[in-house]
């Protein structure tokens, strides 16, 4: 009898056990290129799991892309109905997506938030037919190094203006000593279409005036002849991005004008030559941000998934997290105002700096939604067009009109 009754109590203890509610668990694919860069996915890793740990019903899905593959890849899963739900772009591609209709309107979640009032300038920009479709957790301008102790050495002064950043670029040239006056992209990458737009902006015009191409005007024609004879001239051929941040590293260039990032480039420099490597802001204006790092959420979610995403991202973007982000990359974060406290800025200056010039910047690239939808071929005809530029001795004019009509033809403004 006392058997059946512990049998009996058992049971109903089982059959309470699981009658008691399950918490159900969202699971929320996202994707990035970061996840295994150091900086980058050491903060990711640590967003991810706090965010966790804050919400045990909600599971961040980490899928990491190489970079040369990412914008292939995300793709292939839109077009075939496996899209993450939080993804990771670019700033200059992310239109790409846009204009498939791919990215959830998120206006309904910003409004009255701060990322509505706080945010850098360049939040606008990711505005596609009307609806906010993203939220920039880092916004960078670039920044000028240079090696105090071959200016020194030379007796030139450490540039105020453009034009004096000219004259010290050529006057530190001296192939025949291995040693150039400026470290640039000059072979087949995508930073140098980037290069050619900081000229053109350095003049004071830009490649799209009163919504038509602009390469073929005097003013645009005379900042691409700069652009030949300050870095043909001043630059060693057939370099990528990072062969010329490690030629400045090791001392062999005077100047480089990059991302905030290559700070942390300086710091594996020998102890000899790192004293003499240094980074300000870039003395003309205004400050040029070549593209932040977005946040999307992808269309077609459910309201549920949806809403759990979101949580995701408001998370990812309070002011503490964006203060670790930061710190940890050394790449300012989305937020307008600064996010350090006092004892960071005593500790990290450079960080406040990169911090100001930032919230100064302005696109680098033209905000034009045609471009912007097309950003791939846009930018392959300029970075064809640079090179032609750097390695040929034919008219810039001639040049400039070949591109400016392949542009028309591949991505038409109106």
């Amino acid at each position: 009898m006392i058997r059946k009754l512990l049998v009996a109590a058992a049971f109903g203890l089982a059959a309470g056990v699981s009658a008691l509610p399950v918490q159900a668990q969202t699971t929320l694919d996202f994707a990035s290129w970061q996840l295994e860069e150091p900086g980058n996915a050491d903060w990711w890793k640590a967003v991810i799991a706090a965010f966790e740990a804050e919400n045990p019903d909600i599971k961040i899905g980490q899928t990491y892309i190489p970079f040369a593959d990412y914008l292939t890849q995300l793709t292939i899963r839109f077009a075939s109905n496996r899209a993450p739900a939080l993804l990771q772009i670019s700033e200059q591609n992310y239109g790409a997506y846009a204009a498939q209709g791919w990215l959830a309107g998120l206006d309904d979640h910003i409004k009255g938030t701060d990322i509505e009032t706080g945010w850098a300038s360049a939040q606008k920009d990711l505005t596609w037919d009307g609806e906010t479709r993203g939220v920039i957790v880092s916004n960078s301008s670039l920044m000028l190094f240079y090696n105090e102790k071959l200016l020194a050495d030379a007796g030139v002064a450490v540039p105020t203006s453009f034009a004096e950043y000219q004259t010290a670029v050529a006057a530190m040239t001296k192939p025949d000593s291995g040693v150039f006056g400026l470290s640039a992209v000059t072979t087949e990458h995508p930073t140098v279409a980037e290069d050619l737009h900081r000229y053109i902006g350095y003049a004071g015009t830009s490649v799209i005036k009163d919504g038509k191409y602009n390469l073929t005007s005097p003013e645009v024609i005379a900042a691409v002849e700069t652009y030949r004879n300050v870095v043909g001239k001043n630059a060693p051929l057939g370099n990528n991005s990072a062969v010329a941040r490690q030629l400045f590293v090791d001392g062999k260039t005077a100047f480089l004008v990059d991302g905030p990032w290559v700070w942390s480039w300086l710091e594996k420099a020998t102890p000899e030559m790192r004293p003499n490597l240094h980074m300000v802001r870039t003395p003309w204006d205004p400050p040029q941000a070549p593209g932040g790092i977005t946040l999307h959420i992808a269309e077609g979610l459910d309201e549920a998934t949806e809403a759990a995403a979101w949580k995701f991202v408001q998370f990812a973007t309070k002011p503490e997290w964006q203060r670790e982000y930061l710190i940890i990359t050394g790449q300012p974060s989305g937020r307008a105002s600064s996010v350090l406290t006092a004892e960071d800025v005593e500790k990290y200056p450079h960080l406040q700096l990169i911090s100001e010039t930032s919230a100064a910047g302005v696109p680098l690239f033209p905000t034009n939604q045609a471009v912007r939808a097309y950003f791939n071929e846009y930018s392959a005809i300029l970075r064809a067009t640079a090179l032609k530029v750097l390695t040929t001795a034919d008219p810039v004019d001639k040049i400039l009109a070949d591109a400016q009509a392949e542009l028309e033809r591949a991505v038409p403004l109106n």
